[in-house]
């Protein structure tokens, strides 16, 4: 299944909201497969020192990531398509 990254820049706004947004985006993911459409809030990461938040989805395609954001009401500057190309563990 594809992956999408919604890339925003938070400015201004309090851990408090960015965590009300991330549950808000839960919300909707779970009412979406509970509707049948198969998609997935996998991983919100924030970056404080560079005021950036990215949310990993997983979902059959980009314009049905756009809906959950916009549903959900979540800060975006792009959504762009993630690959992941895997890693070796160990160091």
């Amino acid at each position: 299944m594809p992956r999408f990254i919604v890339e925003s820049y938070p400015v201004g706004q309090s851990a408090l909201q960015l965590a009300a947004a991330t549950d808000r985006a839960h919300d909707v993911t779970a009412q979406m497969r509970v509707d049948g459409i198969d998609v997935q809030l996998l991983q919100t990461i924030l970056l404080p020192a560079e005021e950036s938040l990215f949310y990993l989805f997983e979902a059959p395609s980009r314009e049905l990531v756009e809906e959950i954001v916009s549903r959900a009401g979540l800060p975006r500057e792009r959504v762009v398509e993630a690959v992941d190309v895997g890693a070796k563990g160990g160091a």
